[in-house]
This record gives C-alpha cells, structure tokens and sequence, in this order.
C-alpha cells in the first residue's frame, strides 16, 4: 500500500482540516501528516503563498526535496506572482478560495502519476487546464489585470503567461462597458445581467475575435483581439455590425442599455493599458451619433478646443454661450463655431446640453433631489426644458431613468 508523508504549511487552522478531510475522504489512510525533518525522500508539501517571502521557502523546499511534490496555494492578492511557479517548475498550484472538486482533480492527478513511477513533469499549461483553462481562470485574469494596469514589464512575462493565455488571445483593445436595466417595461429584471451581457458578446463575436472579460463592479472591461489588419475599431466594419446587434439584442430582449468607451488599438502588448485609460476617457464624454458608443479617437486632440472643453464642464451649471468660451480661448465666436463642430462632431448648445445631462445622472441615480432642484442646479432654464431635453438625448425622461436599476458587475 502506497503512503505518502504530507507536511503542512498552512495557517489557517479550517482550511486545513478541511483539506486533510478531503484528502481522507478521496484516498483514505494514504496520506500521513509529518514534519519536514521527518519527511522521507517523497512527500507532499502543502504551502500557503500568504506573502511573497512564502515563495523563499518553496524555493528552498524545492531544492532541498527535489522528488518531492510542492503545492503551493496563493492567495488572491498575490496571484499575480504564480509565473514564479513557471520558474520553480512546479506540478501544482491552486488559486484561494479553495475548492474541494479542483483540490482533488490536482490530488488525483499527481498520486496517479507518482503510482505509474515515471518522471512527469507538468507543464504550466496542463497545470492551467487543472484549474479552469478557460475565461473564468485565475491564471488568466490575474495576468490580464496586470496587463491592462500597465504592471507587465517585459515581453518575457507575456511569453510565460503563453501557456494560459495564447499569444492570439492578448488583447489589442479595450472597451468599458456600463449599463442600467430599464425596469419600467413590464417584463422580469434579469438577476444575473452581467453574465447575460457576457454570454450575447461571445454569441456575437464567436468566429470573429478572441474575448475576455474583467468585472470591477461599477463597470466591466472587454478586452478583444481585432484582426491585426485594423487599426482602430471605427474601421472594423464586421466588428462594428456586431457590436450594433449586440446593444440591441440586449435593450430587446433583456431591457438592458448599455453605454461604452472605446479605446484604441494596440498591436504591442505592453501598450493596452494605453487603450484601457482611453476607453475610460471616452465613456466620460458626450457621444459623435451614438448614445451607447463612444470612441477615444472621436476626441478631439487640439489644445485650445481641450481647453475649452475644459471650460464647458467647469462652468456647465452657468448660462454659458459660444462667445464665452470662443472669448476664454482668444477665437473668434464664427471660427470657433466651425471648429468646435469639427473637432466634437456636435454643435455648440448640443455638446453643452448633452454635457449637463451627463452631469446630473448621478443625482437621479444617487439622491432624492427632486427634478427642478435638478434641473435649476445644472444650467436648465425650466424643468420642462430638461425633462424634454434629456428625454431627446437619453430616450427616457428623468423619472424613468430614476427607476432604472444600475448593473453592478460583481
């Protein structure tokens, strides 16, 4: 009968015994509790990656019991450290919260490869395939955050990370997706709109481009792969028909509108996170033509028309003119006019009027401030003149957007 010596570094008291009862349960009276000077030739090195000096000492396991079987089980701050893993050539590793049925699929597969006594080393990519290999794997997301973060470094680490993440899934692009459910019509409010959301984008763009998705409650991140041919989403006529159906499907079917900033594309992985800061600018802006769609690239990049840009989210609540702001930025009022319209794609009093609606959305949504306290606190001459202007813009009045539930992205 096949022993095995399993010493353990764990300091939370519950989720070892935990692991000892599931180890029990799977193979009982195989697997013996002992302490490291006590471990024979092979063992099972259970160690918890709390802090990053805990991989000093599964490097130092490693060489002093190079047959032995090192489990590492990082928590989720330091999952971004796993590619030490790579390095340590190690045959398991686990991603906290611990989960009984990944826990025993590793358990499973290093006591069968030990019982057929034949060096096998995992690689990190069967290791990934232990643990999810899919959208939903830790290996993926953590990398994925660091990506988009601008926390990858060198181009050593996205060929490490190749093993869970395919170079044809790296992400040229970024969108930042926001949304509310339009509760007012007489239908269910889905429960779960971010997976519904997730699931109409895989739908739509199968065979089109590679997709991930990274949830940060008050917003979710499309991360997408364009055929390298292109160079700006605007461009990709099929992609841009997709995301079109895709924004429809939803309002029709789910009664969920969503409102998206899109960043530019990057070919070299180490610049996406320059796409992720765009998409986030953009959704912060007025739209050229389409409520739900707004492009980096439709920004405007000339220093006096940013200035005065500038001056109209400043002085948004005032009674602002063209002549004001083409007067702060020393034009003339005709050739201001001409740019303006140029640069921003709408004119003068729209770019002002769409600009004070999106300034009081979070009154609607966060306080009980009634409309004409709303409306006189934000530029509008009437509440009448709001309620109309916001009904063109949002196709809602304010009320009924009052009533709409925000989707949070959990």
């Amino acid at each position: 009968m096949i022993i095995l010596n399993v010493v353990w570094y764990v300091e939370n008291s519950v989720e070892k015994q935990h692991m000892m009862g599931w180890l029990e349960e799977f193979l009982p009276n195989t697997f013996v509790v002992c302490e490291e000077r006590a471990a024979n030739e092979v063992a099972i090195f259970v160690c918890e990656i709390n802090r990053l000096f805990d991989w000093v000492k599964v490097n130092r396991l490693k060489r002093n019991y190079p047959n032995s079987i090192i489990v590492p089980i990082v928590a989720v701050h330091l999952t971004y450290s796993t590619g030490i893993a790579i390095e340590l050539n190690l045959q398991a590793l686990l991603i906290k919260p611990l989960q009984k049925q990944k826990f025993l699929r590793i358990v499973k597969k290093l006591f069968t490869s030990f019982k057929e006594k034949h060096a096998h080393t995992l690689t990190m990519l069967e290791l990934s395939q232990q643990i999810a290999q899919d959208h939903t794997s830790p290996f993926r997301e953590a990398f994925l955050r660091r990506l988009i973060r601008g926390e990858i470094e060198n181009e050593q680490e996205i060929i490490q990370a190749s093993s869970f993440v395919s170079t044809d899934c790296i992400p040229n692009l970024v969108f930042l997706i926001q949304g509310y459910i339009d509760v007012n019509h007489n239908r269910p409010v889905p429960e779960d709109a971010s997976s519904i959301i997730t699931n109409v984008f895989r739908q739509y763009f199968a065979d089109k481009a590679p997709l991930s998705f990274l949830n940060f409650e008050r917003y979710l991140l499309l991360l997408m792969r364009i055929p390298n041919d292109y160079t700006s989403f605007k461009h990709w006529a099929e992609g841009v028909l997709c995301l079109h159906e895709v924004i429809e499907v939803l309002k029709k079917d789910h009664s969920i509108h969503l409102f998206i900033g899109i960043g530019g594309v990057f070919h070299q992985s180490l610049q996406v996170k320059e796409s992720y800061s765009q998409a986030r600018k953009a959704r912060r802006k007025p739209p050229v033509d389409n409520i739900h769609i707004r492009f980096y690239e439709d920004l405007t990049k000339h220093e006096q028309l940013q200035k005065a840009l500038h001056y109209i989210e400043e002085h948004y609540d005032k009674q602002i003119t063209i002549s004001d702001v083409a007067n702060y930025i020393n034009f003339s009022s005709t050739h201001f006019s001409r740019l303006f319209k140029k640069e921003t794609g709408r004119n003068f009093v729209d770019y002002v009027a769409f600009t004070r609606i999106i300034k009081t959305l979070p009154f609607l949504r966060k306080y009980d401030y009634t409309i004409e306290k709303i409306s006189a606190s934000s530029g509008f001459n009437t509440p009448n003149y709001y309620s109309l202007t916001f009904k063109k813009y949002v196709g809602l009045s304010p009320t009924e957007y009052r009533n709409t539930k925000e989707i949070l992205f959990k």
